[in-house]
């Protein structure tokens, strides 16, 4: 019963993150193009844009998906140039930054944002 209960609790909670208060709704994330050099700031709302990846664990009832991190992928325009800057990030459990790729620019700055 317990089990049941921290599922519940989870879903409608969260899930505590360690060293995140895991509250922030969005991402700010700061890129420059390397065609033109523009800094371009851009606002990513967590609760639409990360994708949920997902890996079977074992649970009460067999095994069952649990979200394991998030997936980003985000095209950005500048206002300088018409170079689209493509955006691959892998975040964990907690909506922190893994690892990235990026075609056409350099990332400078990932912060949560409230």
């Amino acid at each position: 019963m317990s089990g049941i209960i921290d599922r519940l609790r989870a879903v409608v909670l969260g899930t505590r993150c360690p060293d995140s208060n895991g509250t922030a709704p969005a991402l700010v994330i700061r890129i420059r193009c390397e065609n033109c050099g523009e800094e371009i700031t851009t606002r990513v709302e967590k609760a639409h844009a990360l994708q949920e990846q997902y890996e079977m664990v074992e649970g009460e009832h067999g095994e069952e998906p649990e979200v394991t991190g998030y997936l980003l992928r985000k095209e950005i325009l500048g206002s300088k140039c018409q170079k689209i800057i493509s955006l691959t990030m892998h975040l964990d459990a907690c909506t922190r930054p893994i690892k990235h790729e990026v075609e056409g620019g350099e990332l400078l700055e990932v912060r949560d944002s409230g």
